[in-house]
């Protein structure tokens, strides 16, 4: 907050010597006869107000950027879409004129006839912004401007960097309405405030915000124009008993702010994302993550910007280029898991339970701090550089933070695979085998932008008696080292090794590197992001890797399906969670039932935003129906869009639905729906996917939805493990042989 006044203090300051060395410019250069001002009085003033201000906003935004380490365009995004962003603001403008308006009129009743007029210390100001075409461009354009870049670019983003949204958003909008010079003007700056704060909290869009306020400056001229009469607005009443507006006149104020605001919430595109042009390849250091005001926490490394899917490209540092500092921390960090997990292997399922309840608790009491750190990393370049779909995957809120500590309580209940016998047998000479369930060791989990990611690979692999080594996306950095800490704490207060969960403490791509060669230290390592990181991985990886490439999964509608049904669950697979690895890319219609099913279930999906790319033949009946849709090419029909998108295709049979799955797909999560069990058998068996589905949702596929707790990750190998990978896959085995003193011959 210091800092923020800091801010202000300053723009007034540089505003105040700018308008004073303009001033003692003009006055020499008319002295001199350099020149002569033609204008009037306060057009000559409101130019060198426009200048000032101009020059001291430009100043001090320029001071805080370079303190910070970043670019201009970091302040917002200087556009919006739709273009009918901007109308929400005519009702809102008007609302908050009346409201204004009635607030004067109880001031007026308490306190005298002057009402908030008799408050305004710079009648002067209001003489300069009314007496003149620059005065009013002052207003409503050059003050907008200046003040939407200080307010909503600086103040609010380094306030969205430390506090919960609703307090950041009410702290600026108070430091917004305190600096205008008139107090009369308090209450409808205040709302502005809000209103602005609240936009550009949902939209990073500067544009936005400067055209609400644009609107909202420009009205005041425009309220002497108002061609009804309204007692108590804008004419005096005639009953001397009542010195308030009519009540219904209220009641409009009221229903005008709700409508518009309802209107800015459904004209705005869901998690608009505030995007940031990525650099050109090969990409340059970008600068270190803003300092926001008042931040204490250094920033980590410089990183060149994630893709657009947040996943890390596979740009990484030789070997022979990292330091030997580098080097040494993630080899230590390794040797520190490694030394944690053989006390882990034998520590008692009590023990283990006991730092995960912990956990759970921490994480219940923590929302605060959680949601401050996810603030500050939704605020990052980084972040700003990712899909919508990328960033409501990286989100925290006080819902998710609940459902994530119960995900911890729901892995404590599940039974400790540790010690598990899976077979015992006495050979004929008296040697008794046991063949026991353990550990694997230590593992490494590389993963993107998902910060529930970190907690629900930490608890599983402590479960299972594994010590874990932790890289998460740069994106996501602050989020990852709080819930981090957490972990650290949980388990010193239940006795294990702080060291049984390590979170790689550097962005450097280099330390990844180093991590994927230290096979004697780390004996399995599971990659969580894009296909180019997970294929980077298993290429350059000395340890053994659990893969899964992508979700390219698939709906197929059988000419027996219920098509109700198929239609329910192709728009739950595809919209539910378009951003998710189980969610639907493809939808396969047989030919027989498309004319029926195609337009119903294009409707419904267009009807939830979701972009059709079709071959000819669905294209043609979806435009007969007049469902809109988009020509697909052929890398569309084997893509993971991880977006609101689907590939349409019309099949001739069974047999060419599963030869284009077996094909296309990414034998992840394949349904059929169909009433016909002969070819849903045939499907089940012959589909090459982890997981296959009758008459079920692609979405199931999940650790929790299995009943497995959480889930370390879906593989999509056939070597060790298959499919959703809970407790009992991230064990190995052992044999234990006793005997009573037999030798072999």
């Amino acid at each position: 907050m210091l800092a923020a006044i800091g801010v202000v203090v300053g723009m007034l300051v540089f505003e105040a010597i700018a308008a004073m060395l303009i001033g003692k410019f003009h006055a020499f250069g008319t002295f001199t006869g350099l020149y002569v001002w033609a204008g009037d009085t306060p057009g000559r003033e409101s130019t060198i107000l426009i200048l000032a201000k101009l020059a001291g906003g430009a100043t001090i935004t320029a001071l805080v950027l370079h303190r910070a380490g970043e670019p201009w365009r970091h302040l917002g995004a200087p556009g919006f879409r739709p273009a009918a962003l901007a109308v929400p603001f005519l009702p809102i403008v008007v609302a908050l004129t009346i409201f204004v308006s009635e607030i004067d009129n109880l001031i007026r009743l308490l306190f005298g006839s002057d009402g908030l007029h008799g408050w305004n210390i710079a009648p002067g100001l209001d003489r300069v912004i009314g007496g003149s075409w620059q005065g009013m461009l002052l207003a409503v354009i050059i003050g907008p401007l200046m003040e939407e870049i200080i307010f909503r670019g600086i103040i609010l983003r380094g306030f969205l960097g430390r506090w919960r949204p609703a307090v950041a958003i009410v702290a600026s909008a108070a430091l917004f309405a305190l600096t205008h010079l008139n107090p009369a003007q308090l209450p409808v700056a205040f709302g502005l405030g809000v209103v602005l704060g609240w936009v550009y909290f949902h939209t990073r869009s500067l544009g936005l915000c400067f055209a609400g306020h644009a609107i909202n400056n420009g009205a005041a001229y425009f309220v002497g124009f108002f061609p009804y009469e309204i007692a108590n607005f804008n004419t005096v009443a005639k009953s001397a008993g009542s010195m308030l507006h009519p009540w219904w006149f209220d009641l409009t104020g009221v229903a005008l702010l709700a409508g518009g605001i309802w209107l800015l919430h459904r004209l705005a595109p869901p998690a608009t994302p505030w995007t940031v042009p990525a650099e050109p390849a090969p990409p340059p250091a970008v600068p270190p993550e803003p300092a926001f005001l008042g931040s204490t926490t250094s920033s980590p490394a410089p990183a060149a910007p994630a893709n657009a899917l947040g996943a890390e490209p596979p740009l990484l540092e030789p070997r022979d280029q990292m330091s030997a500092e580098l080097v040494q921390l993630i080899t230590s960090l390794a040797q520190r898991a490694r030394a944690a997990s053989l006390g882990l292997a034998t520590a008692p399922t009590a023990k283990k339970d006991a730092a995960l309840e912990k956990l759970a608790e921490l994480i219940d009491a923590s929302h605060f701090e959680l949601l401050a750190a996810n603030q500050r990393d939704l605020l990052s370049p980084e972040a700003g550089a990712l899909t919508a779909a990328a960033r409501e995957r990286m989100s925290l809120d006080e819902a998710g933070l609940r459902k994530l500590a119960q995900s911890v309580r729901e892995v404590v209940a599940l039974p400790d695979p540790v010690g598990e016998v899976l077979e015992e047998f006495t050979r004929p000479n008296g040697l008794r085998i046991r063949k026991l369930r353990v550990p694997i060791g230590v593992i490494g989990i590389i993963f993107e932008s998902r910060p529930n990611v970190t907690v629900d690979c930490a608890v599983l692999c402590l479960k299972s008696g594994n010590a874990s080594i932790l890289r998460g996306g740069k994106e996501c950095f602050h989020t990852n080292m709080a819930l981090a800490a957490l972990i650290s704490q949980a388990l010193t207060a239940a006795g294990l090794p702080g060291d049984a969960v390590q979170l790689v403490p550097t962005t450097d791509r280099a330390a990844l590197n180093t991590l994927l060669k230290l096979d004697t230290l780390i004996h399995c390592v599971i990659p969580r992001g894009g296909e180019s990181l997970i294929r980077y991985v298993a290429e350059n990886s000395t340890i053994p890797v659990i893969k899964h490439y992508k979700g390219v999964c698939f709906v197929y509608v059988d000419d027996a399906a219920d098509l109700a049904m198929a239609e329910s669950i192709t728009v739950n697979a595809k919209v539910s969670r378009p951003g998710v690895c189980n969610a639907a890319e493809q939808l396969l219609v047989h030919r027989s039932v498309a004319e029926q099913f195609l337009p119903t279930v294009g409707r419904a999906l267009t009807a939830k935003n979701v972009q059709l790319r079709c071959d000819s033949t669905s294209a043609e009946i979806l435009q007969r129906a007049q469902v809109p849709t988009t020509p697909a090419v052929a890398a569309d029909f084997s893509a993971e869009f991880l977006d609101t998108i689907m590939a349409v295709r019309v099949v001739d049979s069974l047999d060419a639905a599963i030869r284009t799955i077996n094909r296309d797909s990414s034998n992840h999560s394949d349904a059929i729906v169909t009433a016909n069990e002969a070819a849903a058998r045939r499907f089940l068996a012959e589909v090459d996917s982890a997981t296959v589905y009758w008459n079920a949702s692609t979405r199931f596929t999940d650790g929790f939805e299995f009943g497995y707790g959480a889930e370390i990750g879906i593989s999509t190998d056939r070597l060790h493990a298959r499919g959703p990978m809970g407790l009992r896959e991230l064990c190995s085995y052992k044999f234990v042989i006793e005997g009573t003193g037999q030798i072999r011959g």
